[in-house]
């Protein structure tokens, strides 16, 4: 698992966000901090699988990830905090919230980082999600076949769906106690 302190540390990780019309620096530590959240990686705002099926995806499912115990939910792109957020707003997204990860820094520290020159997108973020839980990573769910300019864009394992099934199966809500059990 990735966790702070050890080689793949993520707490010093910096996006570059535009909020209100002001720049922003957001350090991941800041966002994992006793929190357990969810961040899934998509290979582009305004491409076809992640404005159709994965970011309003999440968008939809987004309470009953709130009922299983998670946080906060957070996407990422490479791409610049202008775009993630004209992209945002463009599908109605309220509830997830975009990270910017404008130089790949967060999908490089994972190991997601490729190639996508095959479509002329250059770096880009390969897909996948995973749940963080004060700063340390205990599920990981990355697309199969990681590649440079891979021929396909698989979708399969960061789907909204097998990760609320995973979240659940990982963190069990705990069912209100009655009076008489205790």
């Amino acid at each position: 698992m990735l966790n702070k302190g050890n080689q793949n540390d993520l707490s010093n990780v910096i996006f570059h966000v535009r909020e209100d019309d002001e720049w922003n620096v957001v350090n991941l530590d800041q966002l994992m901090d006793d929190k357990t959240i969810l961040v899934f990686g998509l290979p582009g705002a305004f491409t076809p699988t992640c404005s159709t099926q994965q970011l309003p995806g999440y968008e939809a499912m987004y309470d009953q990830f709130i009922e299983s115990g998670v946080d906060e939910i957070y996407c990422t792109s490479v791409n610049d905090t202008f775009v993630m957020n004209a992209w945002f707003e463009s599908q109605g997204i309220e509830k997830v919230k975009p990270l910017a990860d404008g130089c790949g820094d967060l999908a490089r520290s994972l190991g997601m980082l490729v190639k996508k020159d095959n479509l002329g997108f250059g770096l880009r973020s390969w897909r996948y999600a995973m749940l963080v839980k004060n700063g340390t990573v205990e599920l990981f769910f990355p697309e199969s076949n990681l590649q440079d300019n891979a021929g396909e864009d698989p979708y399969e394992f960061s789907t909204p769906e097998n990760m609320l099934n995973e979240v659940q199966r990982h963190m069990p809500v705990s069912e209100p106690t009655s009076e008489e059990e205790l």
